[in-house]
């Protein structure tokens, strides 16, 4: 056999020394396929901003060629097609539809709901209101109301008689959708005309500041002594506050002429009412002319 010649072998040991020493691994297909989704997403985030940015670049070109106006997009808006109403009161989904007038062709962005939520609170019956957008077409309202304790009755020279009802911190205010059973079922309220004030508007009255103290009398009674309650028809008070000795709370009843309460100590005046009118005495008399149970434990009735 022929021997290599040293030109032979230098040029063997040349391509040996073009072999490539790195000691990196090929990218593995899971890696290529993490690689390839980040670059996905980079790009569609760099598209976004980028249209994001024009549209905001061509809104401020069109309001400077408008003169400062503000753009309007609710032209193509869908027309209201649901209220949903609700109330902690009285007053229902046909009380707010003709209260609210007429909404066709409106859309949700016609609707300026704070306007909507001031004018609500003007109402002498309401006193809180939440109003929301259910986009595409659905109004949402929420309101709350007074209720009442008592009722008013005041001469009125163009109607005779006038109803008016006054909620448990003295407001007095014109109510509606109360049934004639419901106000039927309220004791008359028997205020001075001194304590009766117009108010700023000089149609209504300012708060009757006795009432806070006789509004928990009347919520007891109805929970734990309706049979009382019922039998309660006209209400009125005298200085009603704890600090004055001569204070008091006077209810006029069917069966009690005259029954007087302290302001204060509801409970346990009740319970001696009670016990007072199971006695033989009581329980078998037709009418009883007056109880006094404003004087601590002390009772003093007349028959």
């Amino acid at each position: 056999m022929k021997n290599k010649s040293k030109s032979d072998l230098s040029l063997s040991a040349g391509w040996k020394s073009l072999k490539s020493k790195s000691s990196r691994r090929p990218v593995s297909r899971p890696a290529l396929r993490k690689k390839l989704n980040f670059g996905f997403k980079f790009s569609l985030l760099t598209i976004l901003f980028a249209t994001g940015l024009s549209a905001l670049i061509w809104v401020v070109f069109l309001e400077e060629e408008m003169g400062g106006e503000t753009l309007k997009f609710s032209g193509s808006a869908v027309p209201i097609k649901q209220i949903q109403f609700s109330s902690d009161g009285v007053l229902s989904h046909q009380w707010f539809a003709r209260w609210l007038g007429p909404v066709r062709q409106k859309s949700l962005l016609d609707i300026d709901l704070e306007e909507l939520h001031a004018e609500l609170l003007k109402e002498e019956q309401i006193t809180g209101a939440q109003i929301s957008r259910v986009f595409p077409a659905k109004l949402v309202v929420r309101i709350k109301e007074r209720h009442p304790v008592l009722v008013l009755r005041l001469k009125d020279k163009k109607t005779g008689f006038k109803d008016w009802f006054v909620s448990a911190d003295g407001s007095v205010y014109r109510g509606e959708g109360y049934s004639n059973s419901r106000i039927s079922t309220l004791p008359s309220l028997k205020v001075s005309p001194a304590d009766l004030k117009l108010d700023a508007s000089g149609e209504g009255f300012q708060k009757l500041s006795g009432i806070p103290y006789v509004a928990p009398l009347l919520e007891l009674a109805r929970r734990q002594y309706p049979d009382f309650y019922r039998d309660w028809s006209i209400i009125s008070y005298d200085r009603p506050s704890e600090n004055d000795p001569g204070a008091h709370i006077l209810v006029q009843s069917k069966k009690v002429g005259r029954i007087r309460f302290a302001p204060s100590g509801y409970a346990s005046q009740l319970r001696r009412l009670r016990y007072l009118l199971t006695e033989p005495r009581f329980s078998q008399s037709h009418f009883v002319r007056s109880i006094d149970l404003s004087h601590d434990r002390s009772v003093f009735a007349k028959i």
